[in-house]
């Protein structure tokens, strides 16, 4: 195999372009930091994300089938997992939510007493909603009036408010210079309300990673190699004449075949892959390949999954339209610890419809469950072909995101699954008294009270249906913060224990269920993780 090893030292290499890589790559760079990140999905502009869903070779991620998208899946045997690739990590397609935890978040145990966290963070939070964009969205769609009733009837109206999001509120379609960094920042469009957010932004109105924190990096200085995968970080001997203490080691993610390792230099390496990725990489580098055997003990604990639950409403009636609008146009609050919103895909992109079964209450046994499902395919034939076949789905469905804050968790640990029989990949465990809820019965309820008022066909996901596995598309954890590595990954500057200069700073770290969208939680911990990095000789202050 040939080998390629760069002269090149990089102060860091960020391992990931999503929240946590691409505001460290930013911040690095504005006090003067050579930085290169790396990043295994391809870069898209604006014209190459896909029209429809439907096209799945630009919608999905599955390299062996020749499909470079911005939408993974990973499976496990407690949850199913929707995360994100590209350049810009799951910005690409997230539904652009931007909301702030409740206080909740600072009582969790894996960091509390540790400090005084509502403090630190509430002028991350600040720094990360100016940087992203945030906005309330401006217009409500026949979803939102239709779970605005459902709270009202709940007794909880006054929860039901419009979303906070990361969209450019302009003219509709009209392109303006930056309006966010004093000319700095790309000329940017107003938003025409399509709906297609989740399959990518073709209009130049979604304030995604590339459009801030990644494209004021790269004009400091900052490199991105897209297209490459991290498959080790080797400690080097010490006092090397160039100073640098790793040797990160990379190959193409998308060549057919010959796959030939490079190597590039580093004094430091920012783990910021995702959860999926970074845990994979550094279970790799402790129990593989033996490069960093001192990783703690604790990783890979404490993996949540934002208790969340995908469930949804197809409407009967085919002159209804819910497809437009941003993604998630607004939320309520069932009860303290529930946060339910309406989430939609564009008109023509209903591949989802796939991850999507008939709605069934909780049973542990799987011929049970299938019975369930059977009896309704014949007792309501159309409205399972509805929910299954019968074009339209994008323009009938409203998604229903149910999230809450208890605290729920699993162990994910380096194993052989039925998916993976001839190589180690990530396993999920429960341990006793742990588990990963399968079925959110606030949600049911709030999902069949919107199919009766909108003459719909309540849906829950498929593996939920057959195999009593929820679906999340926020898994977060893995790198517990503590303070040694008995306790926990990282310590409180986001460094990992027995490590000096290898950081985890992704949604790995996130130390509980926040009960809503997690991203501008990542990206409030990435501020205040950088934050601790001193300037380099000729940086400027960050966060100018």
């Amino acid at each position: 195999m040939a080998i390629s090893r760069s002269n090149e030292v990089f102060d860091y290499v960020v391992v990931g372009s999503g929240f946590g890589g691409s505001v460290s790559a930013l911040r690095l760079a504005e006090k003067g930091y050579r930085v290169l990140v790396i990043e295994k999905g391809k870069r898209f502009r604006d014209k190459d994300f896909a029209t429809t869903n439907w096209k799945i070779w630009k919608y999905l991620w599955i390299p062996f089938a020749r499909c470079f998208g911005i939408l993974q899946l990973g499976f496990f045997r407690n949850v199913v997992v929707l995360h994100g690739a590209g350049v810009g990590g799951g910005s690409l397609g997230y539904a652009m939510v931007l909301e702030q935890p409740g206080d909740e978040l600072y009582q969790a145990s894996p960091w509390r007493g540790l400090a005084d966290w509502k403090s630190i963070m509430a002028p991350n939070y600040a720094t990360a909603k100016r940087m992203l964009g945030l906005a309330e969205n401006p217009r409500e769609w026949p979803g939102d009036a239709i779970l605005r009733e459902i709270a009202e009837e709940m007794g909880r109206g006054s929860t039901f408010r419009r979303t906070s999001v990361g969209a450019f509120f302009g003219e509709p379609g009209v392109e303006v210079p930056d309006p966010y960094f004093g000319g700095e920042g790309p000329a940017r469009s107003g938003c025409i309300h399509c709906g297609a957010c989740m399959v990518g932004c073709r209009y130049n109105a979604k304030n995604t990673l590339v459009k801030n924190y990644l494209y004021l990096a790269e004009k400091r200085g900052a490199r991105v190699l897209a297209e490459n995968e991290v498959t080790d970080v080797r400690p080097l001997p010490p006092n090397q004449p160039d100073g640098a203490r790793y040797e990160v080691i990379y190959r193409s993610s998308t060549a057919w075949f010959r796959k030939p390792e490079r190597f590039v230099r580093a004094h430091n390496v920012v783990f910021s892959a995702g959860v999926m990725g970074t845990l994979r990489l550094l279970f790799r580098c402790r129990d593989i390949t033996g490069s960093l055997p001192d990783v703690s003990p604790r990783l890979g604990d404490y993996v949540r999954t934002n208790d969340e639950a995908l469930l949804g409403v197809i409407s009967r009636d085919n002159k209804a339209n819910y497809s437009e609008g941003v993604a998630i146009t607004s939320i309520f609050h069932p009860d303290d610890v529930t946060h339910v919103e309406p989430v939609r895909y564009p008109d023509g992109s209903s591949l989802m419809r796939f991850l999507a079964g008939p709605l069934i209450e909780a049973s542990s046994n799987i011929g049970a469950r299938l019975l369930k499902v059977l009896q309704q395919a014949v007792s309501h034939p159309l409205d399972f072909l509805r929910l299954m076949v019968i074009p339209g789905w994008a323009h009938r469905a409203t998604i229903l995101l149910v999230m809450q804050n208890v605290d729920t968790h699993m162990h994910v640990r380096l194993g052989r699954s039925p998916l993976t029989l001839f190589r180690r990949n990530l396993v999920s465990q429960l341990s006793r008294g742990e588990y990963i809820p399968p079925e959110s019965r606030i949600g049911h309820r709030i999902t069949r009270a919107f199919a009766e008022k909108s003459n719909g066909v309540p849906a829950g996901s498929i593996s939920e249906a057959l195999l009593d596995v929820p679906m999340t598309a926020h898994i977060l954890g893995g790198c517990t913060f503590g303070r040694n590595a008995e306790e926990g990954v990282i310590d409180l500057q986001c460094q990992m224990h027995n490590y000096p200069g290898l950081f985890v700073i992704d949604n790995s770290i996130i130390p509980a269920n926040p009960g809503v969208n997690p991203s501008l939680t990542t990206t409030a911990l990435a501020e205040y993780a950088m934050s601790y990095v001193p300037h380099k000789n000729g940086g400027v202050p960050a966060g100018t």
